[in-house]
């Protein structure tokens, strides 16, 4: 029977694998779908290099080639063109161009961008394969990734229609509808569903409260909300925006682990005390507190590492740098650990309480 279940295994596999090939390959050789001339690059010639340094000792080398390839599509097709193409070492706002590189041309045949359709279904592809590899209902996933794409649509429409005049309790309406759609879809209509939105929405709301509280006291001192990317307005409702869609994540993930401990502990021992339940629910808590926290200062420190090393290597101090550029992402930080510091007593309380009485 075992072996049975190995076979058909292997098999899904194999037809993902193939499957995920398959499409890779077609975007490969799918340049006849666009309304832009795409040249494969055969030819890349180095033509001017300049290096230049500025008063803080920051190098960096300008570079001119000639890229020539071959059109791929349009009623020139096969026809011989080249560009000439401009780029720095650094490549902040550049692109250098490879031999093998699809590039998408304009209609004079100067380059407009690199055709990445391949590596993107690719990449897709792989994550679907992987998902394949792993013994869980893939089918949830999918449905509860695609309802949540699909809300965040919405939100984004609504928020170019009305020029961000709702955002705040538009990013409350939407943070609400996602966290319901993932547990829905995933949990079902369970009570383990609705004790870990319940205690999702309450960590979160305190969270929020008091840190608007604790902001509101200091004045918003050393917080410079309004050095959000591209100076978007409102300043401190793009912020908690931000905020909210951060926190909400890893405190959902955290009642879900707590929640389904609690569960299976139920099912183990079914005399289980409800202060034995709150309890092992804090303890549970505890070992998730650090890691959670950890990994979010990574993202804070992955997120704004470029911005730390451009104000550093132009002579700004470390303390200027950090009030300008990670001031923000640290008050994120600081937030969303207030809010899964108090998603453990809020989720153990709640599940001790609903497990005791549902849980046989």
């Amino acid at each position: 029977m075992r072996g049975k279940f190995m076979k058909k295994n292997l098999r899904i596999l194999l037809i993902v694998g193939l499957i995920v090939a398959f499409v890779t390959g077609l975007t490969y050789f799918d340049s006849f779908m666009y309304h832009d001339p795409v040249m494969k690059v055969e030819q890349v010639k180095n033509l001017d290099r300049s290096t230049s340094t500025d008063e803080y000792k920051n190098t960096d080398t300008q570079i001119t080639q000639r890229v020539t390839g071959k059109l791929l599509n349009t009623s020139n097709k096969g026809q011989t063109v080249s560009f000439k193409n401009t780029y720095y070492r650094s490549q902040l706002t550049d692109t250098k161009y490879n031999v093998g590189q699809q590039v998408i041309l304009t209609k004079g045949y100067n380059p407009k961008n690199v055709k990445r359709d391949t590596v993107l279904v690719f990449t897709v592809g792989l994550v679907v394969f992987l998902l394949y590899c792993m013994k869980f209902d893939r089918r949830k996933l999918f449905i509860s990734v695609l309802i949540n794409i699909a809300i965040f649509y919405g939100f984004m429409q609504i928020i170019i229609q009305k020029h961000n005049s709702v955002l705040l309790p538009l990013t409350v309406i939407t943070a609400l509808l996602i966290s319901a759609t993932a547990l829905l879809v995933i949990l079902g209509p369970t009570y383990q569903a609705l004790m870990a939105y319940s205690s999702t929405i309450i960590a979160t709301t305190a969270a929020l409260v008091l840190s608007v509280f604790v902001l509101g006291m200091s004045g918003y001192s050393g917080v410079h909300v309004e050095l959000n990317d591209f100076e978007l307005q409102p300043y401190k409702g793009v912020f908690f925006a931000q905020v909210i869609f951060s926190v909400l994540g890893v405190i959902l993930d955290e009642t879900m682990d707590i929640s389904s401990s609690l569960i299976e502990m139920k099912k183990e021992l079914t005399d289980v005390k409800e202060s034995t339940l709150f309890k092992s629910g804090i303890n549970i808590g505890r070992e998730l507190i650090g890691p959670l926290i950890n990994i979010l200062l990574f993202i804070v420190i992955a997120e704004n590492l470029n911005v730390v090393l451009l104000y550093l290597s132009n002579g700004n101090s470390i303390g200027y740098t950090m009030e300008m550029t990670l001031s923000l992402g640290i008050t994120q930080l600081l937030i969303s650990g207030i809010g899964i510091i108090l998603t453990v007593p809020v989720t153990s309380l709640i599940a001790s309480k609903v497990i005791t009485k549902k849980v046989q």
